[in-house]
């Protein structure tokens, strides 16, 4: 960017050196410019050209150098700012991603771990019931045993109660039965031994 700069100055100097030739050049007779003031368009005017591509370079130069020293720093600078601007910003998506990431992996892992403590639990707890399970119907069909032992016990007594009962008010039947029949008592063993072989009978 200096190498330019410097053709431009020396180009600068050489029109300032040939200012007063141009000048001479540019005075003319009176008639000249009475043709002049005849013509149309000042810039059109062939006398004038050396006077008019002198001030074209000065003008030229003038803003160039303009361009060189304000424009060009201060478009650098904004397109410098701004790129530093994207490239945070970027830097800071592309952290922000990694934090995402890094967090969504620690989810998934508290999640897994969280489902395989729930996992041995459920089955810790399954087990646990089953097992009480277990030993509570054993208990309940031990007692259910005892039950019903002591039921059939209590049945067998009292079906042997009844028998006996019936067989004493059987005794005591017979032995009215045959006192009316035969208008005499029967004794208690006689009554049983008729009753016995009446039984014995029918079975």
């Amino acid at each position: 960017m200096k190498r330019p700069l410097h053709i431009m100055t020396a180009l600068f100097v050489a029109l300032v050196a040939a200012l007063p030739a141009w000048a001479a050049e540019e005075v003319v007779s009176p008639t000249a410019v009475a043709e002049h003031k005849t013509v149309g368009m000042p810039q059109l005017d062939t006398s004038s050209f050396a006077s008019q591509i002198f001030w074209l370079f000065v003008t030229f130069l003038i803003l160039f150098w303009l361009y060189r020293t304000r424009a060009v720093p201060r478009v650098a600078e904004i397109l410098e700012t701004r790129q530093n601007r994207i490239s945070g910003d970027l830097d800071r998506a592309g952290k922000l991603r990694e934090e995402a990431e890094a967090a969504l992996v620690r989810y998934q892992q508290v999640v897994s771990d969280a489902q395989a403590k729930a996992g041995t639990q459920i089955r810790a707890t399954r087990e646990r019931l089953v097992d009480e399970s277990a030993k509570r119907q054993a208990e309940l069909d031990a007692v259910l045993a005892t039950r019903v032992a002591e039921a059939e016990q209590r049945i067998r007594a009292a079906r042997e109660t009844a028998l006996r009962d019936l067989n004493a008010v059987a005794v005591e039947v017979a032995q009215a039965a045959a006192s009316r029949l035969i208008g005499r008592d029967v004794s208690r063993e006689a009554a049983e031994a008729a009753l016995a072989l009446v039984t014995k009978e029918a079975a």
